[in-house]
């Protein structure tokens, strides 16, 4: 079980990059997010608490083993926010699913490196693994309130 919680933890080995590992590791959800792009709305809430869930469950293990409990090389919790990013794209954006999942990425990453304001604050004030999953979960939040203004503009 150990061993299992690491591997989902580090993004099925996406993660395990010795460079930028939270970028290897977002690229690493890119192709399931293609996959299910055109799913159901209930296709990608699922997906999202599933993330969540695996984070929750799967970091604190794999924290131990990196011997850091907010490790590079741990990434399904960008996973999950990558996921929200995507999400918020493809239900309030009219983008196509390459343009999508480009700017998803952008955002989320700019947003992920930079920490502003929400960012910052869970990853510093939240206990893991709830810091731990959360910056990035705000991280795709940005993404979604800009998904939203802009799906606002170009209707």
């Amino acid at each position: 079980m150990k061993r299992l919680k690491f591997w989902i933890a580090v993004g099925l080995g996406s993660g395990l990059s010795p460079r930028a590992p939270g970028t290897t590791g977002t690229i690493g959800v890119l192709p399931l997010l293609f996959f299910i792009w055109e799913g159901s709305l209930i296709v990608w809430i699922f997906g999202f608490l599933g993330l969540c869930g695996l984070s929750i469950w799967s970091i604190p293990e794999a924290g131990v083993q990196l011997r850091d409990p907010d490790h590079g090389q741990i990434v399904i919790d960008e996973w999950a926010g990558m996921w929200l990013a995507a999400f918020s794209i493809r239900f309030f954006t009219d983008l196509t699913v390459w343009i999508g999942l480009f700017l998803g990425f952008l955002g989320f990453r700019i947003f992920d490196i930079t920490k502003p304001g929400l960012v910052s604050w869970c990853e510093r004030k939240l206990p893991v693994p709830w810091g731990v999953l959360m910056d990035d979960i705000a991280a795709g939040g940005y993404v979604l309130i800009l998904a939203l203004v802009f799906g606002m503009i170009s209707a």
